[in-house]
């Protein structure tokens, strides 16, 4: 019997490659899948399926889209060893698929309409069920006739499927357990009351008068904590998913026409079908206990899920401004918001991750419009008044100071965790662009009280630093003419030891081409020694790649550490990369600067404007946009990001929480430089 792994073995040199020698296939057992996200010297996705003890292969060039309008090139390459299911690693230059493969997806699959294997594949049409934390649903896989080995592969028209998106929840379920949530698991309740506040760090929903109710969708039945009136049942059948576990509130009318309790209890009893359910939480999606998971991420995923109009409904939220929230809330006479913190999980009974905000006493702020463009209205808040909001900034656009600070205002919400507790320095153009610029490290004489400051020694003396925690002060700074911001890698109680190692691509002449091509290479070489790198474009011709650090690090492990890296990189690419510092030495080549990893040095946060033509912003991106032919920093503006965040969320959450260990990469880094 042929051996259905020779050309595997022999494409592979299994003493320099540190992919699995096969052992003889192994016997026939539950049908997995598994796809690799191989970035080779072309970032593709490798398809793999268990059968007959090996798995059968295909390279997916463009990924994978939920689309079934969308069909992708599939093409079949050599089996590879069931121990090819637990590999991830870089596998050297020199061999066969050097690159990065990290496992993007696994799980196990089903075949259905032909379910006979053989048949299926001398048929040229394999549809499969595919179970995974990303790849759910329905797929067909058909041959072409058009090459040897070419296949399509796309998303067949069930629950699932959708546009835009790659995976099926469009959000990270590493963090999920399998496990299932009990229908009788006591619900996480507010733990604390209080009055009305801001913060970017919380979400605000309405409280909405009703009954509490947890409903368990699987398959065709319905469970829930209190009796459902048949519409609302027949909605969560409907729900784009096989099994879910949603917490909300059951709504009936009084006689007033408003939200009611007692109202919905009367309802429920001679099952109302005006009763409506609000739904704020979801705890399990398919087989995936949710709960230990953020709170934002799980409403992202509630979202995919409420998919029609019905009698089900999605409770949104207001991100960081509850004050505002809760004044519309006051005139419109309810009575109180819940205020979540957003990266909480879901615990049972009162947290104080959840308080009730009342609106007795919300305050009042006077608003000033801002000059008319896109990027929105500004609404300052009491403390001080915006001045000269019609002055030019950007005189070939003709934005103004109003447009900058009805930006900022807009992108609050995820621009101000990355710049919370950190010391910054301003970079002010009180002209605009063309007029002269200065930086200030120092709050200087004349800031207002009500502004957070930091004493940090300089000199031999101690200089005030601004710290940004809030709305009013963004606004504030970018009155004064702060177009862009510079915070440190460090927070003020740890000013020594950074949250970010940072290599900066800085281009200067050299082509945008090439920083991309330099990223690419980054990517390859953080995910291969087993980090999750964060990218995002400087808001000018560079881009700067972060590696969010565990606490313990300094400035000098940090340096050291992406030191290392840059001369990897400048190795692997010294036709365009160098890390010589003076710009005249440099030939023309992208400079990889390690040395921001330093105290007191500084880096733009993502979303911040530049002081640059276009208005150009600090995008961060998904590390496959650096595949896209048409990409150029000159996409991303003051004028598109806030339709750009809305879509994707902040894609540079992580850096704030994906803290990472450096000890394991740095060691798995030695190891690439020995190899030479």
């Amino acid at each position: 019997m042929a051996d259905p792994l020779h050309e595997y073995r022999q494409k592979r040199d299994f003493a320099a490659t540190p992919e699995p020698a096969p052992a003889p296939p192994a016997p026939r057992r539950d049908d997995v899948f598994v796809v690799h996200r191989h970035e080779a010297r072309q970032l593709h996705y490798d398809l793999r399926l268990e059968r007959d003890g090996v798995l059968k292969s295909w390279a997916v060039p463009r990924g994978f889209s939920f689309d079934p309008a969308d069909k992708r090139l599939a093409v079949r390459t050599e089996d590879h060893p069931l121990e090819y299911e637990h590999f991830h690693g870089r596998i050297p230059k020199g061999q066969y698929g050097a690159g990065t493969m990290t496992i993007w997806d696994r799980g196990t699959y089903s075949l259905v309409k032909i379910p006979d294997w053989e048949e299926a594949m001398q048929k040229g049409e394999l549809k499969v069920v595919l179970r995974g934390r990303r790849l759910r649903g329905e797929w067909h896989l058909v041959r072409t006739q058009q090459a040897k080995n070419s296949w399509l592969l796309f998303k067949s028209k069930d629950r699932y499927a959708g546009h835009g998106r790659d995976s099926a929840l469009g959000i990270d379920l590493d963090g999920a357990p399998i496990a299932d949530v009990p229908l009788d698991a006591p619900p996480m309740r507010w733990g604390h009351e209080r009055g009305p506040f801001r913060d970017p760090d919380w979400l605000f929903e309405l409280e909405l008068p009703g009954l509490r109710c947890r409903i368990v969708k699987h398959g065709e039945q319905v469970l829930a904590t209190l009796p459902l009136p048949a519409a609302i049942a027949a909605d969560v059948r409907g729900l784009a998913c096989e099994r879910a576990v949603v917490d909300g509130v059951l709504v009936a009318l009084g006689a007033d026409g408003r939200p009611d309790a007692a109202a919905t209890a009367r309802a429920l009893q001679h099952g109302d079908a005006t009763t409506a359910f609000y739904t704020f939480d979801l705890l399990q999606w398919e087989e995936y206990d949710l709960r230990a998971l953020p709170l934002l991420d799980r409403k992202a995923a509630l979202r995919t899920l409420v998919t029609t109009p019905g009698r089900v409904l999605f409770v949104d939220h207001v991100t960081g401004d509850g004050e505002a929230l809760l004044r519309a809330m006051h005139d419109a006479g309810f009575a109180a918001a819940i205020g979540k913190r957003a990266d909480s999980g879901y615990a049972p009974g009162p947290q104080l991750a959840w308080h009730r905000v009342v609106t007795r006493a919300a305050p009042t702020t006077p608003t000033t419009p801002a000059t008319g463009t896109a990027a929105g209205r500004a609404a300052p808040p009491a403390r001080f008044r915006p001045s000269n909001l019609g002055k030019v900034y950007w005189p070939a656009e003709g934005f103004t100071k109003g447009d900058l600070i009805g930006y900022y205002q807009a992108v609050a919400d995820a621009l101000l965790p990355h710049l919370r507790d950190r010391p910054v320095h301003l970079n002010r153009f009180p002209d605009g662009i063309d007029g002269k610029s200065f930086y200030q490290r120092e709050a200087k004489d004349g800031t207002p009280a009500w502004l957070r400051t930091v004493p940090i020694p300089h000199d031999g003396q101690l200089v005030a630093h601004h710290v940004i925690d809030d709305l009013e002060t963004l606004l504030y700074v970018a009155n004064l003419g702060s177009i862009d911001l510079h915070p440190w890698l460090s927070r003020t109680a740890s000013l020594d030891c950074p949250d970010w190692a940072v290599l900066d691509l800085d281009p200067k002449a050299a082509p945008f081409a090439h920083v991309v091509r330099i990223a690419r290479a980054a990517g390859r070489l953080l995910r291969g020694i087993g980090l999750r790198p964060l990218l995002k474009t400087s808001g000018k011709n560079g881009m700067h790649i972060f590696v969010p650090l565990a606490p313990g690090y300094s400035y000098e492990h940090s340096r050291l550490f992406t030191e290392a890296v840059a001369r990897v990189l400048v190795r692997e690419l010294p036709d365009i990369a160098t890390v010589e510092r003076l710009p005249d030495q440099r030939d023309g080549k992208v400079y990889l600067d390690f040395l921001q990893n330093r105290r007191s040095q500084t880096i733009v946060p993502p979303y911040a404007v530049r002081p640059v033509r276009g208005a150009s912003v600090s995008a961060p991106l998904a590390w496959d946009e650096l595949e896209a032919a048409d990409l150029s920093p000159r996409r991303f503006t003051m004028q598109t990001m806030p339709a750009r965040l809305a879509a994707h969320g902040d894609l540079f959450r992580k850096a704030l929480d994906d803290r990472q260990d450096l000890l394991p990469a740095i060691a798995a880094l030695e190891a690439v430089l020995r190899s030479g």
